[in-house]
This record gives structure tokens, sequence and C-alpha cells, in this order.
């Protein structure tokens, strides 16, 4: 700050010289043009006029460079050309105006110059007081350096005290001797030895990590136990056994003998875990003689655990075949009764093979396999519908564990 009021101050005395200069300049100021301060530019008229009084030429590239500081170096320049040429006389103004601009200048001179003073001595009062703040300091670190050293020394020594106090604590008096014990008798003297070479030991062979590799041949796991999967979807083909008089007549056996089997294929869905070892499962089978469609549901129970399972169930059932009277299909009700085993093949896939026993409520349909007793002189269709009887089947297929 200090700094620019000498400029200004400079300034201010260089304008009265320039104003008392009535002479005009030996050498009229070059025109320049400054490539850096285009047209419409907020400051390119005032650029323009110190550029026109020869007081600023720019730099050799042509260039202002209005954004960067002015140095020493460059007022100075310009003072030197304000001084040697008077420049302000060439710039269109009467020898009245530029005793105006002398005069105004002349009159804040002197409170600049008391400006001045009045920064001089803030400068010198700052200069005094970062003198006794840096005192301050010094004096508050050496204190603080002090009183460490003095804690740490009295620390020290009271440390040392203690370690001393403990190394010299007496040791406290010894108890009374206990009696001798007798002396026991010498044992025999020992035949004479041989002399033996001792063998070191073997070092001891690591014990090879077992291999998890697994060799076709070698026993297999219980994969039942070792697998968590209790849900199972299934597949399955399989045989009813029927009465003579309602023998499965289809296109596979049309024009071949009766035969007392009606050929099926199934599917199934259920658990081996619903509650505790009781399963439940859910099955149904198509057999294309007398369009027959039997379904039941059935609560099981696996007999043991491992690769071969044994398993029973029991549970209700439907059928549903060609109506003995009429041309319509008849629906029938069974008790079934079934017992199976499952093969665990891998931890996924069970082969089965099963036996089922159905005991039938009424015997509308041909699909329920029992006896037509119409045949018997005597017995209606009513008496045919409610015969009851028992009817068997096979199947095997596979179940898939998930």
């Amino acid at each position: 700050m200090r700094k620019s009021l000498i400029l200004i101050s400079t300034l201010a005395l260089s304008l009265g010289v320039a104003g008392a200069q009535t002479a005009a300049p030996a050498t009229s100021p070059v025109p320049v043009t400054l490539t850096d301060v285009p047209a419409g530019h907020w400051a390119k008229d005032a650029v323009d006029r110190i550029v026109e009084c020869g007081l600023i030429q720019g730099f050799p590239d042509g260039t202002f460079r209005g954004n960067e500081n002015l140095t020493r170096y460059q007022a100075a320049l310009i003072f030197y050309r304000l001084l040697q040429t008077g420049a302000l006389s060439t710039c269109d103004m009467s020898q009245d105006d530029m005793t105006v601009i002398a005069n105004g200048m002349q009159e804040v001179s002197t409170e600049l110059a008391s400006i001045a003073g009045r920064v001089t001595d803030l400068e010198q009062l700052n200069a005094e007081q970062q003198a006794r703040i840096d005192a301050l300091e010094a004096k508050i670190n050496e204190m603080g350096n002090a009183a460490a050293g003095a804690d740490t020394a009295a620390l020290t020594a009271r440390i040392d005290a203690l370690e001393a106090a403990v190394q010299n604590i007496p040791a406290g008096p010894a108890g009374p001797a206990g009696p001798a014990g007798p002396a026991g008798p010498a044992g025999p003297a020992g035949p004479a030895g041989t002399t033996t070479t001792v063998t070191p030991a073997p070092a001891p062979t690591a014990t090879p990590a077992p291999s998890t590799t697994v060799v076709i041949g070698e026993p297999t796991t219980d994969l039942s136990m070792a697998s968590a999967k209790t849900l199972y979807a299934g597949i399955s083909g399989g045989a009813n056994f029927v009465d003579k008089t309602s023998n499965c007549v289809n296109k596979a056996q049309k024009g071949n003998a009766d035969i007392n089997l009606c050929v099926t294929a199934g599917a199934m869905i259920g658990s081996t875990n619903v509650i505790g070892p009781v399963g439940a499962r859910v099955s149904a089978q198509y057999q294309p003689g007398y369009n027959a469609i039997h379904a039941d549901v059935n609560a099981t129970y696996n007999i043991g655990s491992g690769n071969l399972t044994p398993y029973v169930g029991a549970g209700l059932g439907l059928s549903s075949s060609k109506a003995r009277v009429g041309t319509a299909n008849a629906t029938d009700t069974y008790v079934n009764a079934l017992v199976g085993v499952d093969y665990r093949v891998t931890d996924s896939i069970a082969a089965f093979v099963e036996g089922n026993g159905r005991y039938y409520l009424s015997n509308k349909g041909y699909g329920t396999g029992l006896s037509d007793v119409r045949t018997t002189p005597g017995n209606d269709a009513t008496a045919a519908a409610n015969t009851k009887g028992f009817s068997g089947a096979v199947k095997a297929g596979l179940k898939f564990y998930f």
C-alpha cells in the first residue's frame, strides 16, 4: 500500500512538471495498435487514450496485457516518458486544462504525503507488535520445555527409587528343616551289561491326506443319508390286474387274446418328510383301456434308511372310466394301500418298484377291474354298481429328488 501511495505522489508531482512544460515534445508518439484490446472492451477508450498520449506503447509483440500487474520498472518508464516529453500536452488538451489538472494534483499531494506518513507509522507499530508476539511465543516455548523436562526428571527419579526399594526387600526367615528319612536297603548287584549299539528311531512319516478322487469300483457312500433332499417328482409305467369280465380292449391289444392286465403310465409328486419320517404324495395313472384315470393321495412311511429304502403307505383314490351302463364315464372311489422300495442311484435320482392294493367301494365303471355281476342271471346294473371288491396294480419308474 505504501508503494502505491508513493507512486501516486510521484505521478502528481510529475503532472505538475508536465503541466509546466509548454513546448511540444521533440517527437510525436508512434501510432500503436494493441491486438489484445478488442472493440467493445470496457477499457478500450482509456487504453487508446493513454496510447495516443504516448505514455504506454505496449509490449514488443503488440499486446497490452491488461490483466498483468504493473511492475516498478514499467511505472518508472511511464513516468520517464511523462517527464521527458510532457506527453499530456500532446493529447489535445488546452493549456487551461493542463493548469487545472496540475493544480488539482498539487492540492491532493499534501494529503497523499500525510497518508503515506500514517501508513509508515502503522507499519512501524505492526512491526513492534510482531516483535513482542515473537518474544512472547519464545518465552512460552521455553517455559513449556523447562516444565516438561522437570516433570520427566522427577518421574524418572521416582521410578528408580521404587526399583531400588523392591530389590532391597530383605528375604524372610527360613523355616525349620524337616526330619531326614531312613535309608532304604541296598539292592542286589545287576548282571554285567553288554555293549549295545543304539539305533536311531526312524523319522515319522507323514500320513497322506485322504484322497477325494472317486474311483469306479470303490464302496459307495450312503447317498440317502448324505443328501438332505426330500421333495421329489416321479414317472412310472405299470399294469392293473382286472377280472376276465373287464378285460382291457385298446388298439394295442385289438385282435389279440384277452389278458387280465391293463397297461398304465403315471406321474407323482411328494415329500419323504412332512412330519418326521411320515411323508405324503399325490399320484395319477392313465389307463388307455376303457379310457380310465386313477388318482390317489397317500401318506407314506420310510422303513429304515440307506441306498435301498423300503416304504409303505395308505390313502384314498378315485377311478374315472367308461361306465358299465350308458356311454358316459363313471367315477368309483377306493381305499389304497401300497408297499415299495427306492434305490438311490445318485443323491438326486432313485429307481423304485411298487405294488398297490385297492379296495373299491363301488363298481360303476370298467376301470375298477372288478367282475361284472350282470353276467350272472338275476343281477342287474344296480347290483353291479354296488358291488365292492379288491383290485391290484404294479408299477416301476424313477423319482427325481430336489
